[in-house]
């Protein structure tokens, strides 16, 4: 029999999990397309969190967090802009399904917005919101709260503090 191991970052039902999960906190002020694919990202990938650059408070915060450094993992990770750039396909697929099945706000997404239709927060709260652990809701919160919001008004900053960038989709 032979083993395989998952890989999130590369599963689209995954990326489209934890996207809604992210856009179910982040309701107030939603964020650019290449925030929220970023801060997925991360979602994906929190050990990656200790290779970037943050505000101390932001690093505090992170640090409570306890999640462990890349090196302490079982899995190695490439340098993140290489897995960034792997996972653009995938992210893409899922913004298209969350978009088809009116999850996603067309009007917004065509403004580079990307916000949960009225159809999609009620989606979320009863179907994906209970498949999630404590783990992944407080890192949830903390990626759309205090680390991806880095240079509310600017992306340049959050692009600057963690090497990725991402084009207009």
């Amino acid at each position: 029999m032979r083993g395989r191991i998952w890989y999130p970052q590369l599963d689209v039902y995954d990326t489209v999990r934890r996207i809604g999960l992210l856009l179910s906190v982040w309701q107030e002020r939603p964020p650019s397309i290449e925030r929220l694919l970023i801060a997925d990202f991360y979602f994906a990938n929190p050990p990656l969190i200790h290779k970037t650059s943050m505000p101390e408070t932001v690093r505090e915060y992170f640090r409570e967090l306890r999640i462990p450094r890349p090196e302490k993992t079982f899995l190695s990770y490439p340098a993140a802009p290489i897995l960034f750039h792997k996972m653009e396909p995938i992210q893409k697929k899922a913004l298209q399904a969350l978009l088809g099945k009116r999850v996603i706000s067309s009007s917004d997404m065509r403004r580079g917005m990307a916000k949960l239709s009225d159809f999609g927060r009620s989606f979320i709260d009863e179907t994906l919101s209970s498949a999630s652990t404590l783990l992944e809701r407080e890192l949830v919160v903390f990626l759309t709260t205090s680390f991806a919001v880095i240079g509310p008004d600017d992306i340049s900053e959050l692009r600057r503090r963690t090497g990725l960038r991402r084009g207009v989709q």
